[in-house]
């Protein structure tokens, strides 16, 4: 009675030798994994653009939301009241 280990073995031994592996990949993968990054970085790219964008905005629109500011004394008459 054999070992199930070495049944084991042998078999995952004999479906390697008849696997016959692809001479292009390692290439195949490796663009691949650049194409995302790539395409990973221009999406983190876009949003940090997007965010400091919006960030600007709001602040600009904060800053000219105010109504219309205090103006300074002109000519107007000034009445000064004195309590006795």
């Amino acid at each position: 009675m054999d070992d199930p280990e070495t049944r084991l073995r042998d078999t995952l031994d004999s479906l390697a030798s008849t696997v016959v592996p692809s001479p292009d990949t390692y290439a195949r993968a490796r663009t691949e994994w650049q194409r995302r990054d790539r395409r990973r970085r221009l999406v983190m790219l876009v949003l940090a653009v997007l965010i400091v964008a919006a960030a600007d905005v709001v602040g600009l629109w904060a800053l000219n939301s105010r109504t219309e500011p205090d103006r300074p004394p002109g000519k107007e008459q000034i009445d000064v009241v004195v309590q006795p």
